[in-house]
C-alpha cells in the first residue's frame, strides 16, 4: 500500500474540487445502496465505466481526470467513480472494488479534510485532502463516514497501471 500526501499539484487539485462541489455537478442515489445489506449510504457519480466517460463530465473535469490518471501511470481504466457520503452515515460493508485475476489497483483520492477514514483489516487511512491511498483492487477494505462535515469526498480509480 502507498500512501501518497499532496498528490495532485495544488492547483490541479483545487480545480477537481472545485467541479465536484459545483452546484450543477449531478449526483445520483444509487437503487442498491440498501443500508439492511451492509451497502453505503452514498451518493455518487460514475465518471467513467465500460471503456467510456460519463456524458456529466466537462473539458475542465475531464483534464482533471486525465492529469490524475497520467500521474497514476495507468495504463487502462476500469472504473472512476466520486462518492459523497453523508455525515454519520452507516459503515460501508467490507469489500474489494474489482473481482479480476488480473493485478490491478484502486486509488483512493480524498477530496475533502474530515474525520471519517478508510479502513483495511490492518489499517486505517484518514481523510485528508489531496492524499491518495493507493492498493491492490483485491484488497478488503470499507469507508467510515465521517462526523464533522456534512458529506465525505472521496475519487475512486480502478486501473492497471504500466
Amino acid at each position: 500500500m502507498q500512501i501518497s500526501p499532496n498528490f495532485l499539484k495544488h492547483y490541479t487539485f483545487t480545480e477537481l474540487v472545485d467541479q465536484i462541489n459545483n452546484t450543477r455537478f449531478p449526483w445520483y442515489y444509487p437503487q442498491s445502496a440498501r443500508v439492511d445489506y451492509g451497502e453505503p449510504c452514498q451518493y455518487v457519480n460514475l465518471l467513467y465505466y465500460d471503456n467510456q466517460f460519463s456524458n456529466t463530465i466537462n473539458p475542465t473535469l475531464m483534464k482533471c481526470l486525465r492529469t490524475l490518471t497520467d500521474q497514476l501511470n495507468a495504463i487502462a481504466i476500469l472504473k472512476i467513480k466520486v462518492n459523497a457520503t453523508p455525515k454519520n452515515a452507516p459503515e460501508q460493508a467490507w469489500h474489494t472494488d474489482w473481482q479480476i485475476s488480473t493485478p490491478s489497483k484502486t486509488c483512493v483520492l480524498y477530496l475533502n479534510d474530515n474525520d471519517g477514514y478508510t479502513e483495511f483489516e490492518d489499517k486505517k487511512i484518514d481523510s485528508v485532502a489531496n492524499t491518495a491511498a493507493i492498493f491492490d483492487t483485491n484488497t478488503k477494505h470499507r469507508g467510515v463516514s465521517a462526523t464533522n462535515v456534512d458529506r465525505r469526498l472521496v475519487l475512486n480509480v480502478s486501473y492497471f497501471e504500466a
